[in-house]
């Protein structure tokens, strides 16, 4: 069996493995593009036991909620733009998210993923463009927890 190696793990305040993010340096990208994409990940042997996928570019994050890991073209359940929402992690690093390198990037999405984990979120603080973080009961699932690097599955 082939070992999976996912970019980012996300653990629970238990220790249980609870997502998996893929870090994408690209611009431009549609749902079809990430469905493609996921399913392409599943098809060459990375397949992991979460709850949550998610697909993470400078300006686009796609979540999958419960959607298995058969090699199948499923849309994503959540999709939010990232450009506002990450413009301070950018700002801090000094970094234009149009010329960042792929490693830069992963680092700013796990920092970025780490202080998802840590906030004291509620309903009002996810509103908007974070409603996502919320309504996907992603936030609940990963409070308190933490992100690995690279994690085997």
């Amino acid at each position: 069996m082939m070992v999976a190696i996912a970019d980012l793990a996300l653990y629970d305040r238990r220790g249980r493995l609870t997502a998996v993010a893929e870090v994408k340096n690209r611009f431009g990208t549609s749902r079809e593009w990430a469905a493609q994409t996921r399913r392409n990940i599943l098809a060459h042997g990375s397949s992991w036991n979460a709850d949550y996928f998610l697909l993470v570019t400078p300006d686009r994050l796609y979540l999958w909620k419960d959607a298995g890991t058969d090699p199948v073209q499923v849309p994503p359940t959540f999709e939010a733009d990232t450009e506002s929402e990450f413009a301070p992690y950018f700002e801090r690093a000094g970094l234009d998210p149009r010329h960042v390198s792929g490693h830069a990037f992963e680092l700013l999405v796990s920092a970025w993923l780490g202080d998802v984990i840590r906030s004291e979120g509620t309903a009002e603080k996810f509103a908007g463009g974070r409603s996502w973080l919320a309504k996907s009961g992603f936030h609940t699932a990963v409070k308190d927890g933490r992100v690995a690097f690279e994690a085997r599955a």
